[in-house]
């Protein structure tokens, strides 16, 4: 019988569902450890959900929900309503997702009365499960939805942008990506360049910095992505070169 030795504030930051789905999946028996030095038991969660475990049926959600309630509710002290403010010097790692798949839950979440379960998500885009959580840590970044246990609720800004015509969609999504500190950076080495563009090794080299454990090429490829998606910035494939889409535009049509 597998037992899961989790830390409570390890859990909790890391943030995650994925990590109690997984538990609930695989384990027999979850300790749920609190404190430090020495840590000590909190709670001893029992899983008798026969195997194979299917991760929609309505028992195992409520386990997630119970595991959740144990670690959220119970043992950490409730936090302050909305979003944590950003560190300005920290580094969001991006989920490698397109824009379009963002778009596509949002649009999906607005059809569905502004909320649902992540699980039926995954159905309902038949996607894989661990893509759909992606997806949803995506959106979440952007400020679009937030993620109570295993819902996932569109914010009020998701909603406006779900309602909102293409160009206002984009100034939206261009307004979201510069609260991401990576884009926010590129953005402004664009705007101190004389002919506000620099190369694409540039912009490699400082993701290999502040995103050492990342793959570049990876994460690379998803920021032109968005940012081309917003018109923040745009990728020239024959010069090898980024530049801000408004000049980049205007150099084009002179």
């Amino acid at each position: 019988m597998p037992n899961y030795w989790l830390p409570i504030m390890a859990v909790a930051f890391a943030g995650a569902i994925a990590v109690w789905i997984a538990l609930v999946f695989m384990a027999d028996r979850i300790i749920v450890l609190g404190g430090a030095h020495p840590a000590q038991v909190r709670k001893v969660v029992q899983n008798d959900l026969p195997r194979p475990r299917d991760y929609r049926a309505p028992e195992f959600l409520k386990l997630v929900d119970q595991l959740h309630d144990i670690i959220t509710g119970s043992e950490l002290p409730d936090l302050p309503a909305g979003p944590a403010p950003r560190d300005p010097g920290f580094l969001e790692p991006i989920p490698p997702v397109s824009a379009v798949e963002i778009v596509g839950l949002l649009e999906l979440l607005a059809t569905r009365g502004g909320q649902e379960d992540v699980f039926r998500i995954a159905v309902a885009a038949n996607k894989e499960f661990g893509h759909v959580i992606a997806v949803v840590k995506a959106a979440e970044m952007l400020n679009f939805v937030d993620t109570p246990k295993s819902t996932v609720i569109l914010e009020p800004l998701g909603k406006r942008f779900a309602q909102a015509s293409a160009e206002d969609r984009k100034a939206i999504w261009r307004e979201q990506l510069l609260t991401l500190s990576l884009f926010r950076e590129i953005h402004d080495v664009l705007r101190r360049q004389r002919k506000h563009r620099i190369d694409r090794d540039f912009i490699l080299e400082t993701i290999v910095i502040r995103l050492p454990q990342e793959n570049y090429e990876q994460v690379f490829q998803t920021l032109v992505g968005w940012a081309t998606f917003g018109d923040l910035f745009v990728y020239d494939e024959a010069k090898d070169t980024v530049a801000l889409a408004g000049i980049e535009r205007h150099q084009s049509s002179t």
